[in-house]
């Protein structure tokens, strides 16, 4: 498995390599997302790809020129737009999905879109993580799939994995994360914070202290991470890995209609 993602990194960045020379806006590119990191899981494991442009580059440029990059880059693979803040390109290489995502050549903190922090996200994590800690990363994120709340898009508003990361980094393992999140208060703040934060949970993102990446994650899916931690600690098993546990939790506590924060 890992070779067949390292043969398809590289054959991604090949492609990219050679399309990027055509732009002069376009200062070069870095691996990223959880790939780079270390900490993907074989069902998870997406190859994203960070186009850096300069930072005069303009609003439309940025759109239409990393868009285009994109679909030259995969155009023997039938790519395809996604849409976040700004459009990005897809596709899929030897089963493997591939995003080439467009951001800014910017320093940590002169954020001009929301994919500039993706590159410093990697630096961090790389300095952050030891082999140890980036299993049990991957063990949170086996925890997150099994209870049906891994990934942030707007139709999940769950945990992302840069938020298991961040979990991870913070309190230092896998059950030292669901033990603190067992006994969480609402409102709770995880990380340094310089302003005020109105969600059900506070994290905040240790490379821009201005953004609480618990805004995505919506209040189900909190109460089902809270329930799944205590249901856990009370009686830790394989199980809690291997099979969804959501609903047999409910099944056990159908008398449960709010998770009550401690």
């Amino acid at each position: 498995m890992q070779q067949k993602k390292q043969r398809v990194a590289k054959k991604a960045c090949d492609l990219v390599s050679q399309c990027i020379e055509k732009h002069a806006q376009v200062v070069g590119f870095e691996l990223g997302g959880s790939y780079a990191k270390g900490t993907w899981l074989p069902e998870k494991a997406d190859i994203d790809i960070f186009v850096k442009f300069n930072k005069k580059t303009s609003e439309k440029d940025f759109r239409n020129i990393g868009t285009k990059i994109g679909f030259q880059s995969l155009k023997k693979h039938k790519p395809y737009t996604r849409h976040a803040e700004h459009p990005f390109v897809e596709a899929v290489i030897d089963g493997t999905r591939v995003n080439i995502v467009p951001c800014y050549d910017v320093s940590r903190g002169e954020w001009q879109s929301a994919t500039d922090r993706s590159i410093y996200h990697t630096k961090f994590m790389l300095q952050k993580l030891s082999n140890s800690l980036k299993g049990e990363v991957r063990i949170l994120k086996k925890f997150f799939l099994h209870i049906d709340v891994y990934g942030a898009e707007i139709a999940k508003e769950g945990f992302s994995g840069y938020v298991s990361e961040v979990l991870i980094s913070y309190f230092g393992s896998f059950e030292k994360t669901i033990k603190k999140i067992s006994e969480l208060k609402k409102g709770q703040v995880i990380g340094k914070s310089t302003k005020k934060f109105d969600s059900p949970v506070v994290i905040i993102d240790p490379v821009d202290n201005n953004r609480n990446l618990g805004t995505a994650i919506s209040m189900d899916n909190l109460g089902k991470f809270v329930l799944a931690s205590r249901a856990f600690l009370k009686k830790p098993s394989k199980k809690f890995f291997k099979k969804p546990i959501s609903k047999r939790i409910m099944k056990n506590n159908d008398k449960i209609v709010v998770v009550q924060f401690r």
